[in-house]
């Protein structure tokens, strides 16, 4: 089990999941730390994803709970009565939203075999990434075992909803979120909680392994690289809006992700008759990645705020972006003013302005050694506040703080 002492399982809603390699980093992290983890997620294997090559390991500790097996129906039955406390709270929290509830409640019904799953392991804490779904699991397993608990709270998982984390949160042993807006916003918005008792840990990348590039290319067509999901949240559409209307005589744009909204965007494309000047490449993993940032002039992030109040934490590929030293135009979004800041670490623009994102596209390209300047200072950023190595080594100092053992109680 190495020199931890820790057995520690990380719930998670799906996997693998392309968007959030920074969730792996951090397992990949722990794993090198001496644990013994178990990764828990909650809908079935996800063929139709990328497993990057760097978390290839987590597949042989990656798990699933079927709803339906004989084994977690029995796990139900058997802590009925456990369970009739969490039920009740989510029918009064959530019977409001009954599809919100409905899903709580097939969820508590997998937490209980997952809590008898980990009783038998002896498992020393339980970490639930994201506020919804798996901190419903972490809080049920937690009150049918007493094994301990907490939660990583990012952007829409708290921003869209807070019914229900009252209770999720409150009995959790430490709460953690990736931004100062979300400890503020979760210290005004959910009863009992203080901001000076939540944990800010920002999201993480490997900024060892990034090289420090050079200038980028001045030669050839002035490359805009957009790396993530292509959701409305993303603002890709207005990313696009700006391109067409683009005073410079050469560009590309390489985008590199898909979603729901890529149909629409490639139709988008067609009307403002972009051409093949924009590439839509799906998914890539981050070696392929890797090589759109070499070649790239800006990296460009206009989040807003979508549907429902989905939006960003601060995105990853923002802080990529400035591990590798190249600049990076944003939005004035939840936590991204952390990491973007104007004038010294990157370019920010209000969400949703087609003329600030062009503005601030023809700036980079207008004065490419300060724009550099300026990622060379993000990059120093990033390495004082966003790395993985330090970051994940503060998570998991707060997990052997709060596992079984040291808080003086077992899993029963």
């Amino acid at each position: 089990m190495g020199d931890s002492d820790m057995r520690l399982a990380v719930i998670v809603t799906e996997y693998p999941k392309f968007t959030e390699t920074f969730i792996l980093r951090d397992v990949m992290k722990f794993i090198e730390f001496g644990a013994e983890v178990r990764l828990y997620h909650l809908a079935p294997f996800n063929t139709s994803e990328v497993l990057h090559d760097f978390a290839k390991p987590t597949r042989a500790i990656a798990r699933h709970v079927g709803l339906v097996s004989p084994r977690t129906l029995a796990s139900f039955g058997s802590r009925l009565g456990s369970m009739a406390g969490p039920l009740a709270l989510i029918g009064a929290q959530q019977g409001g939203k009954p599809v919100l509830a409905g899903k709580s409640a097939v969820v508590s019904v997998a937490a209980s075999a997952i809590a008898r799953e980990l009783t038998e392991w002896g498992a020393d804490h339980v970490h639930a990434e994201f506020a919804g779904h798996p901190a419903t699991a972490a809080w049920v397993i937690h009150r049918l075992t007493g094994i301990p608990y907490s939660v990583s709270c990012r952007a829409h998982d708290i921003f869209r909803t807070q019914r229900l984390l009252a209770e999720k949160l409150g009995e959790a042993s430490f709460v953690r979120t990736i931004s100062n807006y979300g400890r503020d916003f979760l210290a005004s918005h959910v009863r009992g909680l203080r901001g000076e008792e939540i944990q800010v840990i920002h999201s993480s990348v490997d900024v060892k392994a990034i090289p420090q590039l050079g200038p980028p290319p001045q030669k050839g067509p002035f490359h805009v690289v957009y790396v993530g999901s292509l959701q409305v949240r993303k603002g890709v559409d207005l990313l696009l809006r700006a391109l067409a209307a683009l005073e410079i005589p050469e560009w590309r744009c390489s985008l590199a992700g898909d979603g729901p909204e890529r149909e629409a965007l490639e139709g988008l494309a067609a009307d403002l008759g972009l051409g093949g000047r924009v590439s839509f490449l799906g998914k890539q993993d981050f070696a392929a990645v890797s090589k759109l940032f070499e070649s790239a002039n800006v990296i460009a992030a206009p989040s807003v705020i979508g549907p429902s109040g989905r939006t960003e934490g601060i995105p990853n590929v923002a802080i990529e972006g400035l591990a590798f030293q190249r600049p990076v135009i944003s939005t004035n979004v939840s936590g991204i003013p952390e990491l973007i800041r104007p004038g010294q670490t990157g370019f920010l623009i209000e969400p949703g302005s087609v003329p600030e994102l062009l503005y601030a596209l023809e700036a980079v390209h207008a004065d490419p050694g300060g724009a550099y300047a300026i990622a060379r200072q993000g990059r120093a950023l990033v390495e004082e506040e966003f790395s993985l190595a330090v970051n994940a080594q503060r998570q998991f100092n707060l997990f052997r703080a709060h596992s079984a053992a040291a808080m003086g109680r077992a899993a029963e």
